[in-house]
């Protein structure tokens, strides 16, 4: 008797233990907030601009006086100032078109040489990757020195903003014609003019 009283007294403690002590499990709670993130672009911003920021030289260094007579060339790979560099941060949708306006002949004092120069220029890129829609009208591209008309040699459809850079790798210069040839340093000057031009795709 005594032996069963005690069983029964330890059964009843596990049974306390076991379900008298549980926890009562509950589900997670859940909430949430939202919030915003803002920025502003000035109407007076002065990056808002289409600027054309660099052009190239070519130097042809020493030429002899037979490639002139015989109607022959000079070419030179360019090394150092020799990028084409645009940059067009407009809030607008409008494009633009990169033209040589104006060339000369190569000129010392009364002595002058006329000619072809063809320009193989690269791809126009962004820092971030290639300038879609900047694209070159040909390339090479052909200038003939002197003239006096503009021969449009790239434009962008104005899809794309941003500062790009296109580097002018190799330039061939033929001899046409000459007038008084004589030694010396020679000088041609050329006009190079970047204006907006409409975004035909968005007119449409």
């Amino acid at each position: 008797m005594k032996l069963t009283k005690q069983l029964s007294l330890a059964t009843l403690a596990t049974s306390c233990l076991l379900f008298g002590g549980s926890l009562t499990a509950h589900a997670a709670d859940t909430t949430s907030q939202s919030s915003t993130a803002t920025l502003n672009i000035s109407q007076d911003d002065q990056s808002a601009k289409l600027s054309l920021d660099a052009v190239p030289s070519f130097a042809f260094g020493t030429v002899t006086a037979d490639q002139v007579f015989n109607g022959g060339s000079v070419e030179q790979d360019l090394t150092t100032n020799n990028t084409v560099k645009i940059t067009d941060t407009r809030l607008d949708q409008n494009g633009w078109n990169l033209a040589v306006s104006q060339t000369t002949a190569f000129t010392n004092g009364n002595s002058k040489i006329a000619g072809t120069m063809a320009v193989t220029p690269g791809t126009f890129s962004f820092n971030n990757g290639t300038a879609t829609g900047w694209t070159w009208g040909q390339n090479p591209f052909s200038l003939t020195l002197p003239n006096a008309s503009a021969t449009q040699i790239a434009s962008s459809t104005g899809t794309n903003k941003g500062s790009a850079s296109a580097t002018i790798s190799h330039a061939k210069f033929t001899f046409s014609s000459h007038d008084s040839l004589a030694s010396g340093d020679y000088t041609a000057n050329l006009t190079w003019n970047l204006t907006s031009a409409p975004n035909v795709d968005a007119s449409n």
